[in-house]
């Protein structure tokens, strides 16, 4: 399986409720970043070149970018708007992989 094309979809699309914060989990700090970025870079580590897909609520898009730019996060990877349900959201993540092949769904 060493040349069977592989992607990774995150699906980040938690609110912080059960956290109790009003900051989303993804983007809460952890070790002075957001945890998302934490978790962008282990896909990353193990796989440079493979693709890394980001699904998040429409509405989070923008503060993410703001994060990236803000914690000088520069790993590739292409952010999807997710769906009401997070059924919806990894399907919408599936319609972005560009290939046949493995894909690992980060839940």
């Amino acid at each position: 399986m060493p040349n069977t094309p592989r992607s990774t979809i995150i699906v980040a699309g938690g609110s912080g409720k059960r956290m109790g914060s009003p900051i989303p989990k993804q983007f809460m700090l952890l070790k002075g970043k957001p945890i998302l970025c934490w978790t962008i870079e282990a896909f990353h580590r193990y796989d440079p070149a493979m693709p890394i897909i980001v699904v998040l609520p429409e509405a989070q898009i923008t503060i993410w970018k703001t994060l990236c730019i803000g914690h000088n996060f520069l790993i590739e990877h292409e952010v999807v708007v997710g769906g009401e349900e997070r059924f919806h959201s990894v399907r919408n993540g599936l319609g972005a992989v560009k290939h046949d092949g493995l894909v690992a769904v980060h839940d």
